[in-house]
């Protein structure tokens, strides 16, 4: 099996957090140019619309199955999706938590997002012998290599393009 980890094109902030900007949107056409001959058996794409449509332009280059699932998204901020970091890091410093054991209201923590990737890990076991383009999002992705390197996320932050918070 090979696996290939893709973080969708470029986004905008704030109300446009979702959505590719121009530039983004070019990242995924040269992207899915990029996979043109590669061989890949299935996409797993995080349902996101930044995801979807970094994975569009991939499809619509290779005809292959694609998989949407809210599985590889990013961590989900609950009450705070879509706010801007200082009101991540105002919640942050009134909760007295860690930033792992911080969860916003509705939202998930560290904790919560690598559970989620041991579970992904677990499922894409069962795509044995195929290769897979999994279309996800920095901080999932980060959370995924780390587990599968069995290294710590500060440990793999500065040797994978700076996945964390990118």
């Amino acid at each position: 099996m090979i696996i290939y980890f893709l973080r969708h094109g470029k986004r905008g902030h704030g109300a446009e957090q979702d959505k590719l900007t121009t530039e983004g949107i070019e990242q995924a056409k040269k992207t899915a140019l990029y996979f043109k001959n590669i061989k890949i058996d299935k996409v797993i794409s995080g349902n996101s619309k930044r995801a979807i449509d970094t994975t569009k332009e991939i499809i619509n280059i290779k005809k292959i199955p694609v998989e949407y699932t809210n599985n590889v998204n990013e961590q989900t901020l609950g009450v705070l999706e879509g706010k801007s970091g200082e009101d991540y890091r105002t919640a942050l410093n009134k909760s007295g938590l860690s930033k792992e054991e911080f969860r916003p209201e509705k939202g998930e923590n560290e904790f919560d997002i690598h559970n989620r990737a041991k579970k992904f890990i677990k499922e894409l076991k069962k795509e044995k012998g195929k290769n897979i383009l999994v279309v996800s999002h920095s901080g999932f992705i980060s959370h995924v290599i780390s587990l599968l390197l069995n290294k710590s996320i500060e440990a793999i932050a500065g040797h994978y393009g700076g996945l964390i918070g990118a």
